[in-house]
């Protein structure tokens, strides 16, 4: 079976977050099952540096409609990477847009061309693919072009939040008949909506935790797209979102100041003394230092900890934030960070280097999402015997056990509490203990979901 991963980021040629995570780890363990070939294609944009990476030109192609694009390829861990580059599309600094937090104008037309592209190519280099697996709204497009085709399709939701909606006066960019524009289509309260197309037209549908694939059918967490989703249920299935446990390693990881193991923790300890010097933190010992790594912005349960700042300084906590997002987040942020130098760093950035430095230095990792389709910054502080507290919902109520972590499921009054519990249990050096190597034996390796993704897989083939 020969799978291509279409997306629009895949790690490390060009990353933003955790989608690039999964494009890079999937269909690497997928590769290792037996009579299995999986290759990922992305746009091949401006900022992927090619001196770092071995980048091969191939044959230029055409979409369906004529329109020329060009070829690359190039390998990362063994995986075929493929690369369409379009100058007037992808020969730009930025992925998404000019900054972190903004988009570009002409992005329907972007993806809506990145998506002919991927479905015009029956053949790549030799790799003729038995099923697309389109993953977000950049590519949730292929489906669509794809209707009338008998290439298979899996549609993956990482995020429902951000489904490519644009007016009706965009929709001549898709190249798609207008007939297609209506309430069973594409149209979507007046304009269109790419990932609506993905949902409709693809043969299964995955989600990137069980939970939340329960929760996109409910008003609450359907972005209004709840309806739809809810009559195409059937073809919905929960995937718990893996990582790599050779990337993510605390034994291994030459980005963090120490290793160390389960058993012997000496390399944590020195760890934290070291970020905390290099933030200027002085930790009181009397609690934890906790940890964020996370985009800035209400989804994630920042205007929470803004909110609890005071509250978490008066029991002592240290915190240590890294992350970009919404100008009002970072304001407040740096304004608290300004009120208490020596307990609260702020790093607005985005730096892998960092994190991994924050999974390996702090106590607790804080993660107190509104809605929270999977999460990889849990399973990742884990790995590095950093404790989770985190709001229980999509894949955190997953991933995180009474045993691995600690959850709520309200507001500010339930977050309080458990971060008081969380203080209580810091005070017993066994039992923090006893959580910390729960936390570092859980399994969230890619080899335990490529199982249930080869039976979605066998469902879109049969149809």
């Amino acid at each position: 079976m020969r799978i291509l991963h279409a997306a629009s980021e895949v790690y490390p040629l060009i990353s933003t977050g955790g989608l690039s995570s999964v494009i890079g780890a999937l269909p690497n363990a997928l590769n290792r099952l037996n009579d299995v070939q999986a290759a990922v294609i992305i746009p091949y944009y401006s900022d992927i540096r090619s001196e770092d990476f071995k980048i091969e030109a191939l044959s230029p192609q055409k979409t369906f409609l004529g329109e020329p694009f060009g070829l690359a390829r190039t390998e990362i861990s063994g995986v075929t990477v493929f690369l369409v580059a379009k100058d007037e599309f992808f020969r730009r600094k930025g992925i998404y847009g000019p900054a972190p937090s903004s988009s570009w104008d002409d992005n329907a037309a972007r993806f809506s061309f990145f998506s002919r592209a991927v479905a015009s190519l029956a053949s790549l280099d030799g790799f003729v693919p038995d099923i697309i697996h389109c993953h977000d709204w950049q590519t949730s497009l292929v489906p669509v072009y794809l209707r009338e085709v008998d290439t298979a399709t899996v549609m993956t939701i990482h995020n429902l939040q951000f489904q490519g909606r644009y007016p009706h006066s965009d929709f001549a960019v898709t190249s798609l008949p207008e007939t297609l524009y209506n309430i069973d289509g594409l149209e979507f309260w007046g304009d269109w909506n790419s990932l609506k197309g993905g949902i409709i037209f693809a043969d299964r549908i995955t989600t990137v935790s069980p939970t939340y694939a329960e929760e996109i059918i409910t008003p609450e967490f359907g972005c209004y797209l709840d309806g739809v989703l809810k009559e195409h249920s059937y073809k919905i299935t929960g995937i718990l979102n893996g990582i790599d446990p050779l990337l993510w390693n605390p034994a291994t990881d030459d980005r963090i100041f120490r290793n160390y193991v389960m058993g012997n923790m000496g390399g944590k300890a020195y760890c934290k003394r070291l970020l905390c010097a290099e933030l200027g933190i002085e930790p009181s010992g009397e609690a934890p230092v906790l940890g964020m790594v996370t985009r800035l912005t209400s989804q994630k349960g920042i205007d929470l900890i803004i909110a609890g700042m005071d509250r978490l300084m008066e029991l002592n906590f240290s915190l240590v934030i890294l992350g970009t997002g919404d100008l009002w987040a970072e304001q407040s942020l740096m304004e608290a960070a300004a009120k208490y130098p020596r307990r609260l760093s702020v790093t607005i950035a985005y730096d892998d280097d960092q994190a991994r430095k924050i999974f390996a230095g702090t106590d607790a990792f804080l993660m107190p999402s509104v809605f929270e389709p999977c999460g990889l910054g849990q399973m990742m502080a884990m790995r590095y015997g950093t404790i989770p507290l985190v709001r229980s919902v999509g894949g955190l109520s997953d991933s995180v056990t009474s045993e691995t972590g600690f959850s709520f499921s309200g507001g500010y009054d339930e977050f309080i509490q458990t971060v008081e519990n969380l203080l209580s249990i810091w005070g017993s050096r066994r039992r923090w203990a006893w959580y910390r190597r729960r936390c570092m034996n859980a399994d969230f390796s890619w080899d335990n979901r490529v199982s249930e993704y080869m039976k979605v897989y066998r469902q879109a083939l049969e149809g």
